[in-house]
């Protein structure tokens, strides 16, 4: 048995319920060791739909700390509140270039993980496609999908590169099959197939 697999998911006030709890549970069934880090060092995040979450750390104080996955949850404004951050962005390119698990659900590889760089060299890639409603304002389904340029796939649930050990997924619908994606890629096919038969994920 190696070494417990470390997983950090970066939050901040409203991101996505769903894609956030979902992260939470299928990592840490797949044996990960997950930590939830604040961007704004809140103890306490709310979440879009007002679930409130007690987190782990803050993100400064884990920054440096090597980690396995880091994996970044959508949602509105939670995916704005997380590109605004640079330490961020720049943790996520290093996590890459060193050969680190890169993930991404929703509006988080638009707006985070392409302005990152991380997405470079990936041959599709997928994110939330559709039209996106808050009581506050409203955005056409291109207006975040152009972001990621000519090759993102609109059909494409969830999309694991194991070369560029990427996992990318698109709306809180995918969350869960998202993490079990994460899982295989970092600890392996029983792992995952026990969390899917668990599941019924099929």
């Amino acid at each position: 048995m190696g070494p417990t697999q470390t997983a950090l998911i970066p939050v901040a006030q409203g991101n996505e319920d769903i894609e956030v709890i979902a992260l939470i549970d299928v990592l840490r069934r797949g044996g990960l060791q997950v930590v939830v880090a604040s961007l704004d060092d809140q103890e306490v995040v709310t979440l879009m739909k007002g679930t409130r979450l007690v987190v782990d750390a803050a993100f400064q104080s884990v920054i440096d700390q090597p980690w396995d996955v880091i994996a970044v949850p959508g949602g509105i404004p939670g995916a704005m509140n997380l590109a605004e951050s640079s330490p961020l962005r720049e943790r996520l390119l290093r996590q890459h270039l060193r050969g680190g698990v890169v993930a991404g659900i929703c509006l988080a590889p638009a707006l985070v993980l392409k302005p990152a760089g991380v997405l470079e060299a990936m041959e599709t890639v997928t994110g939330n496609p559709l039209a996106i409603r808050t009581p506050q304002q409203s955005w056409p389904a291109d207006h975040f999908t152009k972001l990621l340029g000519s090759n993102f796939d609109p059909k494409a649930r969830v999309i694991s590169d194991q070369k560029q050990r990427i996992v990318l997924s698109q709306t809180p619908g995918t969350a869960i099959e998202f993490a079990i994606a994460i899982v295989r890629m970092l600890c392996g096919e029983d792992a995952a197939v026990a969390i899917e038969n668990y599941f019924l994920v099929r």
